[in-house]
């Protein structure tokens, strides 16, 4: 039998891969002999970047940016693995990594005040280190 796990993220708890892992650890007790095939989803939110970069076994980068009030802040894009011998070529940020709400108190959220350049920031470094396709995301 075959078996398709295909979960979203558990928010602010388990990735989409470690909830797909986790269902798949429970369906082996009732059919053990089945062929189980993880496809971690995500709907375009939290776990996006983290499904995608999980599906294609690509990597993490690690960037101190510009936060939206212009303090400094560490923020991460990913990086979509590719066949062996070949070079990545697309990265994947989402915004809320280095412009996000969250990190903006309540009282000092204005767009006048704030800037999106910590995205900037991300958008450079992947260009820097060769990336040639860019996949923005931003959950509204």
């Amino acid at each position: 039998m075959k078996i398709i796990i295909a979960p979203d993220s558990f928010k602010e708890s388990l990735t989409a891969l470690e909830v797909a892992k986790a269902i798949e650890i429970g369906f082996r007790y009732i059919f053990p002999d089945g062929e189980y095939i993880k496809v971690p989803m995500a709907d375009g939110g939290e776990g996006t970047v983290q499904s995608m970069v999980d599906a294609t076994q690509g990597h993490f980068v690690d960037l101190e940016v510009t936060e939206p009030l212009g303090n400094k802040v560490m923020a991460q894009y990913g990086i979509l693995g590719v066949k062996e011998g070949e070079l990545a070529t697309t990265a994947v940020i989402e915004m809320a990594s280095a412009s996000g709400l969250h990190l903006v108190p309540r009282e000092q959220r204005n767009p006048l005040y704030t800037t999106s350049f910590g995205t900037g920031e991300l958008i450079k470094d992947a260009l820097d280190r060769g990336i040639k396709h860019i996949v923005l995301g931003n959950r509204w």
